[in-house]
Formats: structure tokens, sequence, C-alpha cells
């Protein structure tokens, strides 16, 4: 008859290590986030140098070459915001915890929510599609990426939020997966920055 191998519990991993491997994780997330976006930089500068057959504005007859550039500031406005609050969050996480850093992390996703809802909306109302010029491609290629992105990002903040509903974890136990949130949508941010200077003001 043969023995049943003995069970070895295997113990869990420290909070604090745990954390650290998200955090880790997160900043690796950032920089795959960053070199993404830097083939729409190069893209556009490229394309723009180029300009073959003096296309590089196109634009579809009777329409305008560029978007708005107040769909542009309300976007920009919503994503730094956003990621300002969620910083926010971890500094209350970390110092005493106060009921507003859940508030805060709230009006954090709304903003997001509503910079992707913006930014799909303008596409409604766009004078150009990718076939039309250079800057119709980048444009919409690097915005549009950017709104999955930052949907990704507001479903994860999302996830976050409602674990804390579920469960009363301590603020320890929340500060890494918020901490790791912060540097991606922090990215994400500086992303929209550069996208709002070359795409809305550059051109």
């Amino acid at each position: 008859m043969s023995s049943q191998p003995a069970i070895v519990p295997i113990p869990a991993e420290p909070l604090e290590l745990e954390g650290r491997i998200i955090v880790i994780g997160s900043y690796l997330i950032a920089a795959a986030l960053a070199f993404f976006f830097v083939a729409f930089l190069f893209a556009f500068f490229y394309l723009r140098a180029l300009n073959t057959n003096g296309l590089w504005a196109g634009g579809a007859p009777g329409h305008p070459d560029h978007p708005a550039l107040t769909v542009g500031v309300v976007v920009l406005a919503c994503v730094l915001a956003g990621v300002a609050l969620v910083r926010f969050v971890v500094v209350e996480l970390r110092g005493r915890a106060r009921p507003l850093w859940r508030r805060a992390g709230l009006l954090a996703l709304l903003l997001g929510l509503a910079a992707v809802a913006v930014q799909c909306w303008q596409y409604t109302d766009l004078g150009f599609g990718t076939s039309e010029g250079g800057y119709a491609s980048v444009y919409l290629g690097w915005t549009g990426f950017f709104s999955i992105f930052v949907f990704a990002v507001m479903l994860w903040l999302e996830a976050l939020l409602a674990s804390t509903r579920r469960t009363t974890l301590p603020a320890a136990q929340l500060e890494p997966g918020f901490v790791a949130l912060s540097i991606v949508w922090t990215m994400l941010g500086l992303v929209d920055v550069v996208a709002f200077v070359l795409l809305y003001l550059v051109q």
C-alpha cells in the first residue's frame, strides 16, 4: 500500500514583499507603455518631415483639417486631474487613511471615464479618416490606443475600489495596489501631455 506524500504548506508572501513585487510590475508596465507610444512619436515627426505629396495635413474637402482644441483641453484636464487624485489617494493611505481617499478614487474613476467618453464623442465629429494624410493616421492611432489604455486603467481602479467595499483591508495592504496604479496612470498622463502638444499645438 503506497503512502500519500506529505503535504508541505507554502507560506504566504510577506505583505511588504508582495507590495514591492506589485510596484515593480507597474514600473515594467509603465515602461512598456512609454515604448509603445514612442512608435507614434516617431511616426509624427517622420511623416511630418517627409510630407509625401504635401498630404501630411490631409483633411476631407469642406471639413477642418484638425480636431477642435477644446476637446483636447478637456481630455487633458480630465486625465491630469485623475492622475492627481490617484496620487492623493496614495498619500492618504500612507498617512491617516481618512475616508476622503475613497471619494477621491471614485472621482478619479469618473474623470478617466469622462476623458474616454469625450475622445470617443470627438470621433463622431472628425472631418477626416485614417486614409486622409499622415496627421490623420497618427492622430487616430495615438488617441485611439490611448483611450483603450485609459479605459483599462479605469477598470483596474474600479476593481481596487470595489475590493475595498467588499472587505475591510488595512491601509498598508491597500497602498501597493494604488501605488502601482498611480505609476501607470502617471505615465499615461505624460503621454497625453506629449500628445496634446504635438497633435493640437504643433500639428
